[in-house]
């Protein structure tokens, strides 16, 4: 009888499923609550269950355990806020994925199951049971690494649902308040490059998006039902500064200023939410920090 593979447990689809958005942690707010949050749940935990043998101390037994605690916030803040700051590259998080996240978490496994050795080898000497150091790394790994894949896929259904249903509502607002775009429009759009010798002059309605690319700026905008693009030599910042009297026009990321009266709808994902058009197939991300509301 012929095997049948299922495919949501084929290799091809954990790649996928490892490549998917994820949104790393970025307010420092949140950074500090879930590091403190992480390092009493480590000590309630131990004092409560006291495994490995922690049933068996007797002395200053609450302050040992406090030390695993503080071993966790710590190295859970240092990862968090000193980590990014060393490897700006790596936690870019515009191309965060769920394989990252996965992997920056085991890592902060690695180095708390390391200290939490040390610490027990030194302060907990004579007070708790001792192990080996790969027998130390192999339970905590182990037991530590299904739930926090548990914690990722959950994290990651609940985020991708909850900002899909948030992007289809405000989708859902934008179709019914948008009224006819060609009513509203009467004013011409005259931007300046930065030379002053070089302008780009169009009806505002024609003006779908600007693009940030280097030292210049790509400029999208429908011309005989056809899109078009124009670079100009110009910074994005400057090009906003210009636009400050066209409300229509609003910057929701930090390489993209849209024109709100073209977009057709908003999607989402785990990690952000997307600008789709009407009559352009350039997709624009919406900035984290960015006021959606804006959009409408």
């Amino acid at each position: 009888m012929a095997k049948v593979h299922s495919p949501y447990f084929s290799s091809s689809a954990i790649i996928n499923w490892l490549k998917k958005p994820y949104p790393f942690v970025a307010e420092l707010k949140t950074k500090v609550l879930i590091s403190f949050a992480f390092g009493i749940f480590i000590y309630l935990f131990l004092i409560i269950f006291q495994p490995f043998g922690i049933d068996k101390i007797i002395a200053n037994k609450a302050y040992y355990l406090l030390g695993f605690g503080m071993i966790t916030t710590l190295v859970m803040l240092f990862s968090y806020f000193a980590l990014p700051l060393l490897f700006k590259k790596t936690f870019d998080l515009d191309r965060w994925v769920i394989g990252k996240e996965i992997g920056f978490v085991l890592f902060i496994i690695a180095q708390i199951t390391l200290l939490n050795y040390f610490y027990n080898s030194g302060i907990g000497y004579g007070l708790s049971e001792q192990h080996a150091l790969h027998y130390f790394v192999l339970f905590t790994v182990s037991v530590g690494f299904f739930p926090v894949l548990g914690l990722v896929f959950l994290t990651e259904l609940l985020l991708n649902t909850s900002h899909k249903k948030t992007a289809s509502e405000i989708s859902s607002r934008i179709s019914k308040e948008r009224s006819d775009v060609t009513a509203s429009f009467s004013s011409k759009i005259k931007i300046v490059s930065e030379s002053k010798s070089d302008a780009f002059e169009i009806d505002e309605i024609n003006l779908i998006l600007i693009k940030s690319e280097d030292n210049y700026c790509k400029l999208f905008y429908q011309q005989n039902d056809e899109v078009k693009t124009q670079l100009l030599r110009i910074t994005l910042k400057n090009i906003e500064n210009q636009l400050e009297t066209f409300p229509a026009f609003v910057r929701s990321h930090r390489s993209f200023i849209v024109n709100k009266n073209h977009i057709s709808e908003i999607t989402g994902n785990a990690r952000a939410y997307y600008i789709h058009f009407d009559k352009c197939e350039e997709i624009v991300p919406i900035s984290r920090n960015f006021p959606k509301e804006q959009l409408l």
